[in-house]
């Protein structure tokens, strides 16, 4: 107990990790690149970015009408197509009433299918 409160005292954990010929290198030339200061700069960032990027999302609870409007402002602000479960992840609502609603603002005619 003693030594792990050292650790964590000092500033952090250490974590070995092996990596391919092919995935050094790359890592490499963006340190000679000058994109990082070393390997351990980018995968620090790297495992920042994968934990920030895997954040448990909340559900919002919201009527149908409320979800259309939520669908509409979304498609304005991100403009090409866009996958019914894409637009469910990002503004955090069930899929079920995702769908639902999707099909509903298309019937009205209030948003058009993507051309495949």
């Amino acid at each position: 107990m003693a030594q792990n409160q050292n650790i964590l005292e000092r500033g952090g954990l250490q974590v070995a990790v092996r990596l391919s010929k092919v995935d050094y290198a790359r890592i490499r030339q963006l340190v000679e690149l000058g994109l990082y200061r070393s390997a351990a700069d980018f995968l620090r960032e790297a495992v920042r970015d994968k934990l920030g990027s895997m954040e448990a999302v909340g559900v919002h609870d919201v009527d149908s009408q409320e979800a259309e409007r939520l669908i509409e402002d979304y498609l304005v602000k991100h403009p090409g197509p866009s996958f019914a479960s894409e637009i469910a992840d990002a503004l955090g609502l069930e899929y079920s009433i995702t769908f639902k609603a999707i099909h509903k603002l298309l019937e009205e005619h209030r948003i058009r299918k993507a051309k495949a």
